[in-house]
């Protein structure tokens, strides 16, 4: 009875040959990426680690998360990490960041071949005479088809208090003009900047220039 209960304890053992097709594939990524964790940590002096055997655990599972390219350029001992002659181990954190770098150009290429297909795919359906359908349209285009939220129209009243504060604004702008220009601000609600009245100053000349030249 002892033997029975003991037995159900034992470590469960599967081959990769009774696993599913994905388990497989990642177990066998997993097994790549522990061979590259340990070329990687090889290139290295064994007393940087504080503990080897952590540290390509450690090293492994970052690894493991990625594509074997990206896993491959990230160890090669010639173009990888260990070529760019820090000459010290690199830090968990610093082999998960070089495998995002090398990971971004690739997630990037997939995205443009999605969009490439699916072009060709459209175009394929216009020769065929087919309409996407409402679902395809939301689902390259967005709830709102590519445009922004359309905003709620503002009542009277807000449209009155942005005015009033856009005027305080400006008022206040012309306000700080006259005195940097050390000139007194005239008593008006509704002051001209100075170089507004200028520009009126030019214009009431001209006119009276003409006006003069006409006589």
């Amino acid at each position: 009875m002892d033997d029975r209960r003991t037995g159900s304890l034992k470590p469960l053992r599967i081959s990769a040959n009774d696993l599913p097709a994905s388990m497989a594939r990642q177990e066998a990524l997993t097994s790549y990426a522990a061979e590259r964790a340990e070329l990687l940590f090889g290139c290295y002096r064994t007393g940087d680690a504080n503990d080897p055997k952590v540290y390509v655990a450690a090293v492994t599972a970052v690894l493991a998360r990625y594509p074997e390219q990206v896993i491959t350029e990230v160890t090669h001992p010639v173009t990888g990490l260990p070529s760019n002659g820090k000459g010290w181990l690199p830090t968990v954190k610093e082999v998960s960041d070089a495998c995002a770098r090398a990971h971004e150009p690739i997630i990037q290429g997939e995205l443009r071949l999605k969009r490439i297909k699916e072009q060709m795919e459209a175009r394929e359906r216009m020769d065929r005479g087919e309409k996407p359908t409402l679902e395809q349209l939301k689902a390259r285009f967005g709830e709102n088809w590519g445009l922004d939220k359309v905003q709620p129209e503002k009542t009277q009243d807000e449209k009155r208090e942005e005015n009033r504060a856009a005027m305080d604004r400006e008022q206040a702008r012309v306000r700080a003009e006259y005195n940097e220009a050390g000139a007194p601000a005239p008593a008006s609600k509704l002051a001209l900047s100075i170089e507004a009245r200028r520009l009126i100053a030019q214009q009431d000349e001209l006119r009276q220039a003409a006006k003069q030249a006409a006589e």
